[in-house]
């Protein structure tokens, strides 16, 4: 375990839970055919959990002369999982049928995530580079994901362009502290921030981050972009 409080540690967990219930609420809120997959989705979304646990629990991702770096695996196998939701027909389908308003407002998941960084920063455990005070500009769509969510599904405020051109720039700031916090891992192919690396995400709870809620947040994004209009009403 590192060396935090234990409350940042039931805090983490508890934002886990709140995305997952997030992920879960796109289901319910979806169309007749995703609400039939509901239960088989969720319950292989709360194994892959548990599986990253034990992983984290066990020091897989501790190991710092892995190669490839252990913590490319959750990257690599979210990415073949949004490949075939995004690419196949049967993953259009499905992705047609998800509640978008419901995806939109996960993205409030990144205002308690930046409050652990930065404290997870605090205590020498990530570089501050991942926070708000560095590269990570993730707070702001945490901040305006209510107002989105609010304004164009209810009031009709923000047209879908608009919307899309949000989950763009929410894409692009993603994808900038991921290339920050990988980069910044302890592995063979560090490559910055060696003074302060990387520590929290091969660490339990921690490591549900790359695990779990980035690809939470990354595929909330996708499935918006990935959308026709015609299908977001």
């Amino acid at each position: 375990m590192l060396e935090v409080p234990g409350w940042l540690n039931f805090f983490f967990i508890a934002i886990t839970l709140v995305t997952y219930l997030f992920v879960v609420g796109s289901l319910i809120f979806g169309n007749d055919r995703v609400r039939k997959r509901m239960h088989a989705i969720a319950l292989l979304m709360l194994a892959w959990v548990i599986f990253q646990s034990t992983l984290s629990l066990n020091r897989w991702y501790m190991d710092r002369e892995a190669m490839p770096p252990h913590l490319a695996f959750p990257v690599a196998t979210a990415l073949v999982i949004l490949s075939l939701l995004l690419f196949t027909g049967r993953g259009k389908r499905f992705i047609s049928g998800l509640s978008l308003q419901t995806l939109t407002w996960l993205h409030v998941i990144r205002i308690p995530v930046e409050i652990a960084l930065y404290w997870l920063a605090f205590y020498k455990q990530v570089p501050w580079s991942m926070t708000f005070y560095g590269h990570n500009f993730d707070i702001i769509f945490g901040i305006t994901a209510p107002i989105m969510a609010y304004g164009h599904f209810q009031k009709g405020w923000f047209s879908m362009k608009v919307l899309k051109i949000w989950n763009i720039l929410g894409l692009i700031s993603l994808l900038i502290i991921v290339v920050t916090a990988f980069g910044a891992a302890p592995s063979p192919i560090q490559a910055w921030d060696f003074e302060r690396p990387n520590y929290a995400v091969t660490h339990f709870p921690f490591s549900w981050l790359p695990s779990f809620i980035v690809p939470a947040v990354l595929f909330s994004h996708l499935v918006v972009l990935a959308r026709k209009e015609k299908q977001i009403v």
